[in-house]
């Protein structure tokens, strides 16, 4: 992974007694530095196997958050490594950012935000009027930590909460009611999508769910590329048939500079879901303490 200095001052600040530090970039090459690790800890760049055939020391892959889309399991499971994440533990960022975009979306800031920094004094979309989060039906696509979560913070804002997940129970004390995903995206003023990648979830959100969405309606989307069909939402805003989106994770990462445009009514983030100096402080922690619980301890012997 990619630190700024000031990252990693702080990620060594807080790194406890017994642990070495490495920091080897997101395309680590320095075969020396490689050969000593007993962890990998990995955020979103791909883990090759010419990587790991560099470090036969290596014991366990560890994530930075959560997700190992980038990642051969099967290559990992057949050389005998461990793999752990960090589930929940940065989901008030993440809930925190949807709420935002939806806010955001709802009064087009990001429309007026452009035609500003144009000199343009525009308060809103002709075709689509700013509107309130009170009193819409919100609808949450995937109900682990951070749907969960998301549920806490909108209760405020007078709203109906519906859910959609594996699990059709809801936690006692939230007020949200389990639906199926048809009526979830047919009934749902603002839709908020934070499904885990897996082989299961890709597409979740294509061409034909898209369609059957209500025009006035929104979606923002913090899931991994490939969930939600970004071509057929971006053509679903640009022609009307939806009044608008948001999306934070990007097929490749960053975007090429020909892809870095704006279109009206699209709000699109370059990853910054978890992006808090509290959560990454959060993470820093949770990393450390799941290093040592699956390596510092007396079972276990470092390869030589």
């Amino acid at each position: 992974m990619d630190w700024a200095a000031p990252q990693r001052d702080r990620i060594a600040s807080l790194c406890p007694d017994g642990i070495e530090l490495l920091f080897l970039g997101s395309r680590p090459s320095d075969a020396a530095s490689l050969a000593r690790l007993d962890a990998l800890v990995v955020g979103t760049e791909p883990v090759a196997g010419a990587m790991l055939d560099a470090a036969p020391r290596l014991r366990l892959v560890q994530r930075w958050g959560t997700g190992f889309d980038n990642v051969d399991s099967d290559d990992i499971r057949a050389r005998g490594l461990l793999t752990a994440e960090l589930p929940g533990v940065n989901a008030r960022s993440v809930s925190e950012f949807i709420l935002l975009a939806m806010l955001s979306l709802l009064r087009h800031l990001p429309d007026v935000t452009v035609a500003w920094s144009r000199g343009e004094w525009l308060t809103g979309r002709p075709d689509v009027p700013p509107r309130r989060l009170q009193g819409k039906s919100i609808g949450l696509l995937g109900f682990g930590a951070i749907g969960r979560d998301l549920a806490g913070l909108l209760r405020s804002f007078e709203v109906e909460i519906l859910f959609h997940d594996l699990d059709p129970v809801a936690p006692a004390g939230l007020p949200a009611r389990f639906v199926t995903k048809d009526e979830l995206l047919r009934s749902c003023d603002v839709i908020s999508v934070q499904l885990p990648s897996t082989p299961a979830t890709q597409g979740a959100v294509g061409e034909a769910d898209i369609a059957g969405m209500k025009r006035s309606a929104i979606l923002v989307s913090v899931s991994r590329s490939g969930v939600v069909d970004e071509t057929a939402l971006r053509a679903a805003v640009r022609e009307g048939r939806l009044a608008a989106a948001s999306f934070d994770n990007h097929a490749m990462e960053p975007l090429p500079e020909a892809r870095v445009f704006h279109q009206p009514g699209i709000l699109a983030t370059p990853h910054l879901g978890g992006a808090s100096i509290e959560g990454f402080e959060a993470l820093i922690h949770a990393c450390f303490a799941s290093i040592q619980s699956l390596l510092c301890h007396d079972s276990f012997s470092p390869r030589p």
